[in-house]
């Protein structure tokens, strides 16, 4: 494993870590809060029985069946305890015949020894909650305090039970997090992983480019220095090569300058442009090498279309495409440019007769540096398989889609598709030169 690919691997790690733990974070909050939400029902529905037990003592006797149903009912107890100015207090329970005497002794005797009105004890396996009010017998100076007892080791264990299914669930959804963050890493990884051996196939490529012209100088300096003596006009040859081997490499080099900010976006800020008239006037300009090759250029432009883009970059785009037409075109050759509109889109239409593609180079046509056998190529020059690949970048960066279509024999159509800004008109006007 490179360097490249072990820092690849580290952000991916870094980023499955990360979506774990926001995610996890995210899932706690939410658990706990359930879990909270849960507590507090609890609590409030424990205080409302107590209350409700208090609130139904003292009683009548007539009423006493109904009260100890109720308390059945709701697992409560009331314990009442009556403390007479003289002598020892008497303690009373209701609804404790589940419940042992020593059970009941240590219930009275948790009770009497706090004076919060409030407790909360566990008695053998029972977890029990109390709550207290003091009642004046106004036909004695006995002190009357009652107390309601709630058993809830129900609740209590309904809890326990919810807190580990929510923990069992939380980790099943770590470990879920943690696959769906491997399986999303690979994918969000991949564009970076591109990204890499893209620069990578550019710096190789760009140098095999360069390596031919840089031979071909150092070949004609070689010469120069044989014959110190050789005047300038005497060279002029060799000097002829070297000059048109560092244009050769200046055009390199602006080509990559472009693909560089064709892949940043870094058109400029975006305006309405009127692509009619700019592809009018690019057109124009190249009326002169059609003649000279015999080639009928015909045009269907609709008139006033108009898109929100990077300017230079979409005239750039044109040039492009015409340029590509123009070069793979026969003498006495024909190549067709159509612009049209629809309510959304744009779509622009470039196709040279006389040659075609293979159908094995169509899907590799806009790759960096990709060129199609010279049997294609009708004028030589010096290009370096950049052109139609800034093209695309030019269209992806206006959130378009650029294809290539051919019969592999007698015609190549470049086809592309850009959003529109505002509605045009719709009505075309033909030429041809």
């Amino acid at each position: 494993m490179n360097a490249q690919d072990k820092a690849l691997e580290k952000l991916r790690k870094r980023f499955i870590a990360i979506f774990v733990a926001v995610g996890g974070l995210f899932l706690l909050l939410a658990y706990g809060a359930i879990f909270a939400s849960n507590l507090v029902q609890t609590e409030s529905a424990i205080d409302t029985k107590l209350s409700d037990a208090l609130d139904r003592v003292p009683f009548p006797a007539t009423d006493e069946d109904a009260v100890q149903s109720w308390l059945a009912r709701n697992s409560c107890m009331i314990v009442i305890e009556v403390e007479p100015p003289i002598g020892e207090p008497q303690v009373y329970f209701v609804n404790a015949d589940d419940l042992s005497q020593s059970e009941c002794d240590a219930i009275a005797a948790a009770v009497s020894a706090t004076e919060d009105d409030d407790l909360n004890f566990k008695l053998n396996s029972r977890y029990l909650r109390t709550h207290k009010i003091i009642v004046q017998d106004g036909a004695a100076d006995d002190k009357i305090s009652v107390y309601s007892v709630y058993d809830w080791s129900a609740d209590r264990a309904d809890l326990i039970e919810s807190g580990v299914t929510t923990g069992i669930i939380y980790l099943f959804c770590l470990v879920l997090l943690y696959i769906f963050g491997q399986l999303v890493s690979k994918q969000i990884i991949a564009p970076v992983k591109q990204s890499y051996e893209q620069q990578k196939q550019l710096v190789a490529d760009a140098s095999h480019e360069l390596k031919t012209p840089l031979a071909i100088i150092g070949a004609n300096m070689y010469l120069i220095k044989s014959d110190p003596k050789a005047t300038v006009e005497e060279n002029e040859h060799w000097i002829g090569n070297i000059n048109t081997q560092l244009e050769r490499m200046s055009a390199l080099i602006t080509d990559m300058l472009e693909l560089f900010r064709a892949d940043s976006q870094a058109g400029g800020v975006r305006t309405n442009e009127n692509l009619s008239e700019m592809l009018d006037g690019v057109l124009l300009s190249f009326e002169a090498r059609c003649f000279e090759k015999s080639i009928e250029l015909e045009q269907t432009i609709a008139p006033d279309v108009e898109v929100n883009c990077y300017g230079k970059a979409m005239e750039r785009l044109f040039n492009i495409l015409m340029d590509n037409a123009l070069k793979y075109t026969p003498e006495k050759g024909k190549i067709t440019v159509e612009l049209r509109t629809d309510k959304r889109n744009v779509f622009l239409t470039f196709t040279n007769y006389g040659t075609g593609i293979a159908k094995e180079h169509l899907e590799k046509i806009f790759d960096r540096f990709y060129r199609v056998d010279n049997a294609r190529t009708q004028s030589g020059g010096s290009s370096f398989g950049l052109g139609l690949s800034l093209a695309k970048n030019i269209v992806l960066a206006h959130e378009g889609e650029i294809k290539c279509e051919s019969d592999g024999s007698s015609y190549t159509r470049f086809l592309v598709r850009i959003p529109k800004a505002a509605q045009s008109g719709h009505i075309a006007h033909h030429r041809s030169k």
